[in-house]
């Protein structure tokens, strides 16, 4: 088993016993994973525990994935409805605007305005409705392609194809200071 296995190989390794091939998943997608609902719910704590609620629930439900290709996709729709979820409870807490201002926070080069850009860019995706954040997310910060989205979001690629560009509206109304079209 090396680092170099591909999802499938590493799901398959895992099905057949090796446990272990189960620790190159988490190495592999951990971060990705934890940053995006970092960026999704704004407070570390609840990123942290969803994060580990989603890759408990992989493991457990592993025989299930169909594609074993799509595992990452798979994993982040799992996180994606454990968030849900906790959205729906009354206990949830709030949302901590000063988790967000920490993203990325070390620059490795100096642009004059790349800081302020960078806190005012978090700031504003951070007030987008979920739904458009997680597109935003997914999308910018992931890479992910739409069908891989609509997988994790489960919606057709149309409706996220809307979300971004929404988003993407209201994203550019904030940077110049006006406010989205109405109707958006």
């Amino acid at each position: 088993m090396k680092s170099a296995d591909s999802d499938k190989q590493l799901v398959e390794q895992i099905l057949d016993g090796k446990v272990e091939a189960f620790n190159l998943l988490v190495w592999r997608w951990q971060s990705q994973l934890y940053n995006f609902l970092l960026r999704l719910t704004g407070n570390r704590e609840l990123a942290q525990d969803i994060c580990q609620e989603a890759f408990l629930r992989s493991y457990v439900r592993l025989k299930e994935l169909r594609d074993k290709e799509k595992f990452a996709s798979w994993l982040f729709r799992i996180a994606v409805n454990i968030h849900r979820s906790e959205r729906r409870r009354p206990t949830l807490p709030v949302e901590d605007s000063t988790d967000l201002n920490s993203l990325g926070a070390d620059a490795t080069h100096f642009r004059p305005g790349a800081r302020e850009m960078q806190l005012t860019l978090r700031m504003l995706v951070s007030r987008l409705s979920p739904e458009h954040r997680a597109v935003v997310l997914l999308r910018v910060f992931h890479g992910f392609r739409f069908d891989q989205m609509a997988i994790i979001l489960d919606s057709p690629v149309s409706t996220l194809k809307s979300r971004l560009s929404k988003a993407f509206e209201e994203l550019r109304a904030g940077l110049v200071g006006e406010r989205p079209p109405a109707g958006s």
